[in-house]
């Protein structure tokens, strides 16, 4: 069986790894970059409307044969880790008749992201599999763990062929509200793992923050909810369950009233087939939908799925009136409607998002003298997470991957590191 890492092997983001068997071909995640070579945050958007071989040129797109639309497959299919764009960003280009296998809540997501334009493909040949729960691909056996990750209803894949048990961790943590299942993971580990492919995002950074666990971001903001008297805005993705639940907590807890858009509210209700626990826009009173103009608003209201919210809708006036309870879910629309009022006076902004994104609209919080609080915990396993993870899989070998620092694992792990270069092809 041989293995390449297309991408990934030393850098962040921009996964793309492929099995090959004698008799079968399969890819593990195919992602965009997360960094570009200039080494500012990649967008999407710079990939829309380029062709295929503009993007070889660039090195966005790896050079893999039988993969692509423009020719003949030569995998038996695509397993997808979790709905992050550096995981499966790049699906829009690989040939339709590939089926590409993910759990159910990373489907939502990426249909959500569609239908919303983010994802510019509407994928055809989906596989939703389910956690623990073993399934034939050629000549691979594969098994599906849940795990804990920021990236909602996120897997990793233990893949057997020829008498080899690979372990893929895709991205992964044991310390938020899905923590239980790192914690079953390293209690009952899969045995015999000849091969670890191990993400180590964390790997080179000396600044853990200050907030370790999901918990303590509900603590922190439960605690800044009470104390201040201020309106806050609080920056997030609407696509981190956890910390969507984290804010929603803290608003119940200090009696606040969790403001968010139709789109936030959409991929909520999308994603309760999935939990019964995920925050839902007809909770009550510490709920409420702002129906801010914007491009995600007006496709709901051509679906005819805005009307769905209008019960928890709240108005700007509305707002206004209970301000010092206001905990608004930001967005570039929403800000500024409340700039444009001249109404950020006495506001402060939350950002709980990857620092690398907060470049784009710190000039505006500081135009308007809004201050900047982060409360932020990593969507990657710690250090010593990674550790109690290598020790409890006793790998025969670890490949990093994901990683910024592949040379580094040395440092922290025992036992054999099998550092490769992307583009290599070794037989496992």
């Amino acid at each position: 069986m041989n293995l390449t890492i297309h991408r990934g092997s030393k850098e962040i983001g921009g996964t793309c790894i492929e099995l090959q068997s004698k008799d079968s071909k399969i890819l593990i995640d195919f992602g965009l970059p997360l960094i570009a070579e200039n080494k500012e945050p990649f967008y999407s958007r710079k990939i829309k409307g380029q062709s295929v071989e503009s993007l070889f040129q660039q090195g966005i797109l790896p050079q893999i044969n039988g993969l692509y639309r423009n020719e003949s497959p030569q995998f038996n299919a695509i397993l997808l880790s979790h709905p992050h764009p550096d995981h499966y960003g790049l699906l829009s280009f690989v040939n339709p008749e590939i089926p590409v296998y993910m759990s159910r809540g990373c489907q939502i997501l990426i249909e959500v992201s569609y239908f919303f334009g983010q994802f510019n493909y509407e994928l055809e040949n989906i596989k939703t599999v389910s956690p623990w729960k073993e399934f034939n691909i050629g000549n691979f056996l594969v098994t599906p763990y849940l795990v804990d990750h920021s990236g909602f209803d996120a897997l990793a894949f233990l893949i057997e062929c020829n008498g080899k048990r690979i372990f893929y961790s895709g991205d992964f943590r044991g310390h938020g509200r899905k923590g239980i299942v790192f914690e079953n993971i390293l209690k009952k580990p899969p045995e015999g793992i000849d091969y670890l492919i191990l993400e180590g995002s964390q790997i080179g950074r000396t600044n853990k923050g200050k907030y370790k666990t999901e918990q303590d971001i509900e603590e922190e903001l439960s605690h800044l909810f009470k104390n201040q008297k201020e309106q806050f805005f609080i920056a997030c993705s609407s696509q981190n369950i956890d910390r969507i639940v984290s804010i929603y907590r803290a608003c119940v807890r200090s009696n606040r009233i969790f403001i968010i858009d139709p789109y936030t509210a959409f991929i909520l209700d999308q994603l309760k087939v999935i939990s019964p626990n995920i925050p839902q826009f007809d909770w009550g009173e510490n709920i409420s939908v702002f129906f801010v103009p914007n491009s995600y608003t007006e496709r709901l209201s051509e679906d005819k799925s805005l009307f769905k919210f209008k019960s928890a809708k709240i108005t700007y006036e509305e707002i206004k009136a209970i301000r010092n309870r206001a905990v608004i879910k930001d967005s570039y629309n929403t800000r500024k409607i409340f700039a444009k009022r001249k109404d950020m006076i006495n506001s402060i902004l939350i950002y709980s998002m990857w620092e690398g994104y907060l470049k784009e609209s710190k000039e505006f919080w500081e135009k308007h003298q809004v201050p900047i609080i982060e409360v932020h915990s990593s969507g990657h396993a710690y250090i010593e997470e990674l550790k109690d993870f290598v020790r409890a899989m006793k790998p025969r070998y670890i490949i990093p991957v994901h990683t910024f620092y592949p040379e580094k694992y040395s440092e922290y792990f025992e036992g054999n590191i099998k550092l490769l270069k992307d583009k290599d092809t070794v037989e496992l």
